[in-house]
C-alpha cells in the first residue's frame, strides 16, 4: 500500500509539473518572436506586421525586411546573419546569436513577410 501511495504522489507532481510547465517551449520557434527576442527591431523594421525600427537615428537604421524573398535566398540570409556572408563588402552588424533552429525560423518568416499589391 505504501508503494502504492508513493507512486500516486510522485505522478501527481509529474502531472502537475507538466502542466505548470510552459507549454509552448515545445512548439516550433516563432520568427516573430525571435526577432524581437533578439532585438532586430532596433534597426530594422518589418512594416507588414506593425513593426518599426526603435532606433531614432537614421544612420543606424536597417531597412525595412518586408519583401526579402524578391532579392535574398535563406542561406545567404542565414550566412549573412551569422557574419559569415557580406553584402556590398559589409557584413550585418551584430551576429545572430540563437540556434540554427531559431535562426531558421526567424529567416523563414522573413521570407514570408511580402508587401499587399
Amino acid at each position: 500500500m505504501k508503494k502504492l501511495i508513493t507512486l500516486l504522489s510522485v505522478s501527481i507532481v509529474f502531472i502537475l509539473f507538466a502542466i505548470s510547465f510552459n507549454a509552448s517551449a515545445f512548439d516550433e520557434p516563432d520568427g516573430k518572436q525571435i526577432f524581437e527576442d533578439e532585438k532586430c527591431n532596433l534597426c530594422h523594421s518589418v512594416s507588414t506586421v506593425g513593426i518599426e525600427a526603435k532606433t531614432k537615428k537614421e544612420a543606424f537604421k536597417g531597412p525595412d525586411l518586408v519583401n526579402l524573398a524578391d532579392s535574398f535566398e535563406a542561406d545567404w540570409i542565414v550566412k549573412y546573419l551569422k557574419k559569415e556572408a557580406d553584402k556590398d563588402g559589409k557584413s550585418h552588424k551584430k551576429p545572430f546569436k540563437g540556434t540554427d533552429e531559431e535562426l531558421q525560423a526567424l529567416v523563414d518568416w522573413l521570407l514570408e513577410q511580402k508587401a499587399e499589391e
